[in-house]
């Protein structure tokens, strides 16, 4: 019986497994074409696919740990949303035939409205993907800690890459994003602690996009966006005050304007 073992070996999943195994945890890991960069050799890899019905068989192994972290994101392009909705069923179903220390499963603040107000775990909540998912997993009777994850940003991922020399949309609008660092670290708290319920994790501060855009372009060297384009839609802020109290947390990158240039 392993401690930990992770459900989807990407770009949370790697660093999550070797940051915890560090902590003296024993992690398995679902094996990816990511895995092979894993540098602790006492992560274990296991050789499973999140497929729709598969039998139990298949799933022995990855479940066999007191606490379970899914990680896997919808690949919408490649399978669909029911499929991803079908294998959360699977998932569940397969988790209520035993008891667990603690589920956690990253979801995301897609499934807010957005609606001109300060947005908390208690606003209105939007009929998508997500919040189906959510739905699903209400359903596990161990320990549950949703976490919905801001937009994620870290190392290769930063904002400067996917608008420098390009149009700039919803350029007025205020950003909701969260460093890999502080998802890491939230997760590995919230294990510690045995934190459970329904948490957004979002950098604390909110700058305009045009405003980060524009820094970011400067401090890596990129050409800045060819125009800012507003929108008039409703923008959303989404607070973190909720983790922030449970785990005393204070953020490491707390301003995605001083996001730190890793790559």
């Amino acid at each position: 019986m392993f401690d930990i073992s992770i459900l989807g070996g990407g770009w949370v999943g790697i660093p999550l497994a070797e940051k915890l195994a560090k902590q003296g945890y024993s992690v398995q890991i679902s094996q990816s074409s990511q895995t092979e960069n894993i540098q602790n050799p006492h992560i274990k890899l296991i050789q499973w696919r999140a497929e729709v019905n598969s039998a139990l068989e298949a799933w022995e192994s990855i479940l066999n740990a007191n606490t379970i972290i899914w990680t896997i994101p919808p690949r919408r392009k490649v399978n669909g949303d029911h499929f991803y909705l079908d294998v959360l069923r699977d998932f569940v179903r397969l988790l209520n035939q035993k008891s667990y220390q603690q589920v956690i499963f990253l979801s995301s603040t897609s499934v807010y409205q957005a609606e001109n107000n300060l947005v908390t775990e208690e606003s209105t909540l939007e009929n998508n993907l997500m919040t189906q998912a959510e739905e699903i997993l209400q359903g596990i009777q161990s320990p549950l800690l949703i976490v919905r994850l801001g937009g994620l940003m870290g190392g290769e991922r930063y904002v400067a890459k996917y608008y420098a020399g390009k149009r700039v949309p919803a350029a007025n609008h205020p950003v909701n994003y969260v460093h890999r660092s502080d998802v890491l670290e939230i997760i590995s708290q919230g294990i510690k602690s045995q934190l459970k319920g329904i948490y957004n994790l979002v950098a604390p501060q909110h700058p305009i996009k045009s405003e980060l855009v524009k820094s970011e372009c400067g401090r890596r060297g990129l050409p800045l966006p060819l125009e800012y384009l507003d929108d008039k839609e409703a923008i959303k802020v989404v607070s973190s005050d909720k983790l922030i109290q449970a785990l005393n947390y204070s953020f490491q990158y707390p301003d995605p304007l001083s996001f730190p240039i890793e790559n």
